[in-house]
């Protein structure tokens, strides 16, 4: 995972490996920095579930995973 500026850049899932679906998981970031950004309470991290998609179409999932792992122990 790289970060830009606040937001965090992941990896795509390789071959035919199953990943997070890249429109869920940033759908769902977004609305996390909005929030935060606007004075809102964050979304539940912890109950945060993404569609699942192959190869450059998802998320490594264990990188979101660790990120949302941290946001959640940051927000905590």
């Amino acid at each position: 995972m790289t970060t830009e500026g606040a937001r965090p850049q992941f990896r795509h899932s390789r071959g035919f490996a199953q990943g997070y679906a890249t429109e869920d998981v940033d759908a769902f970031v977004d609305e996390v920095f909005n929030a935060l950004a606007s004075g809102q309470p964050a979304p539940d991290v912890v109950s945060a579930r993404f569609g699942v998609a192959r190869g450059r179409r998802g998320y490594d999932m264990e990188e979101v995973d660790r990120f949302l792992d941290e946001l959640a122990a940051g927000l905590g």
